[in-house]
């Protein structure tokens, strides 16, 4: 599944097994492929018979095969594939799932016989959410193998660590955070925290800028969108519906979607408020991906006609959504980065769907939707001020520098010299000898220990990546 449904197939498979593989043998290891322990025509043509009757999306998310809930352990690369956040029952959903649920049979059967043949003593791989690596992970914990999952963070050359769970929901541990919380930034952090949220602000310290020339004016906004500055504003971050941070993510609503119409429809009994819905730029931004299901047509589909005080900004539209964030009263987030930046300016966050800075005292997270817009609708009458404003700032900060600075491992042996260049940088065995890459050490040590690799207080990112 390494592309959508838009650029393949065929799937570029080929490139992809050379690039491991060659790692691999570069590095003076042998590697298994599939077809090193079972005969794969055989196990495809078996495991097509076994989905052949499936005619259902429910079905096949339902599915099971020798112990294992397949049909749920694919379906996050079933949505990615198809670039989409729901799935129906078309001839192509479901012959897809069907495809993926082939997939995972085999890779389910071939894994068996590598973990009997290998008996590891630890598993470590890449993400964890994606189907090969959720049907590892399943069977590591039937056989009672200890498995971390590895996965590039927001950072550049930074990767993040998770033990028994997939890399890609950014879990924080929660012991580490109750030092982080309880310990105030010293000046350094402070002044490093301040440099790299500004940072992003103009589309560095991520891997993505989907904006080289961004509309900033703020008077020139309020005027497109006709935003008065008397009127409490809300905004809506959306995610993309297919990504793997939102799929099973789900809370206090069925879906993002759900979430988006039903702010809508709350905006709709508070004419006083202006609602701006912020659309995700990656939906038309991500070359090699471009998203099947859009939010524009979600909402176009399910809302007859917009109140005259919602407004949406199309994923193609240039305006800032910092400058949002500058003047938003409110801001209504699904999972997205933006609710703890947020935060780290004292605004109010109302969290929907369950991601790493939930739950951290910083944002509030009804569990349900009534409760989420009676959240809304109490902060509006009393938006915080003064002293709890500050105490929502410093506490956001605080996280934020344990997640960017801490929680991020940066390596000094590897670069990515653009999206998917990786390239090497140490050129002696030596490079690697404990000590010289303190963040290389913490990874290592995570995985033979099972521990997440956290920096050491008053960690900077400036610090790390010269290390």
């Amino acid at each position: 599944d390494v592309m959508p449904v838009a650029a393949a197939p065929p799937m570029p498979c080929h490139s992809c097994r050379e690039y491991a593989s060659g790692a691999i043998r570069a590095a003076g290891f042998d590697s298994v492929a599939l077809h090193d322990v079972l005969d794969v025509e055989l196990s495809v043509k078996m495991a097509r018979r076994r989905v052949a009757a499936l005619t259902t999306v429910r079905e096949c998310e339902t599915y099971m095969d020798e112990g294992l809930p397949l049909g749920r352990l694919v379906r996050i690369s079933v949505a990615w594939f198809l670039s989409r956040g729901s799935l129906t029952d078309t001839p192509q959903t479901v012959d897809t799932y069907r495809s993926f649920l082939v997939s995972g049979i085999v890779v389910a059967r071939g894994l068996r016989s590598i973990l009997e043949r290998t008996a590891p003593q630890r598993v470590f791989m890449l993400n964890g959410s994606f189907f090969a690596e959720s049907i590892m992970a399943a069977l590591a914990v039937q056989s009672g193998i200890p498995f971390g999952t590895y996965e590039k963070g927001l950072i550049h050359d930074g990767i993040v660590m998770t033990p028994g769970a997939a890399a890609s929901r950014l879990e924080v541990p929660e012991a580490a955070w109750r030092a982080a919380r309880d310990t105030p930034l010293t000046d350094d952090e402070s002044e490093a925290i301040d440099v790299y949220l500004g940072g992003r602000r103009s589309g560095g310290g991520s891997l993505d800028n989907f904006w080289r020339t961004r509309v900033e004016d703020l008077e020139l906004i309020r005027r497109e969108l006709r935003l008065e500055a008397h009127r409490p504003l809300v905004v809506m971050f959306c995610n993309i519906l297919w990504d793997s941070a939102v799929i099973g993510r789900d809370l206090a609503f069925p879906s993002m979607g759900r979430w988006v119409v039903e702010g809508i429809l709350w905006a709709r009994s508070h004419p006083e408020v202006d609602l701006v819905i912020r659309i995700h730029p990656a939906e038309i931004q991500l070359r090699n991906h471009p998203t099947v299901e859009r939010m524009a047509d979600h909402i176009a589909s399910n809302v007859t006609a917009l109140p005259p005080n919602v407004r949406v900004i199309q994923a193609d539209d240039p305006i800032s959504s910092y400058v949002l964030m500058d003047i938003a009263a409110l801001g209504l987030v699904y999972t997205s980065t933006v609710g703890l930046e947020l935060a780290t300016r004292g605004t109010p966050v109302l969290l929907a769907a369950t991601t790493h800075y939930r739950g951290r005292g910083f944002t509030v997270d009804p569990d349900s939707a009534r409760a989420y817009w009676a959240e809304a609708d109490r902060l509006l009458r009393t938006l915080p001020l003064g002293v709890e404003r500050e105490r929502t700032r410093e506490l956001a900060r605080r996280y934020a520098v344990l997640f960017f600075f801490r929680f991020h491992n940066v390596l000094a042996a590897v670069t990515e010299e653009g999206r998917s260049r990786p390239r090497i940088r140490a050129n002696t065995v030596s490079a690697l000898d404990p000590g010289r890459d303190p963040p290389m050490d913490r990874v290592v040590s995570g995985i033979i220990d099972g521990t997440a690799p956290i920096a050491p207080p008053g960690s900077t990112l400036p610090e790390r990546a010269s290390g």
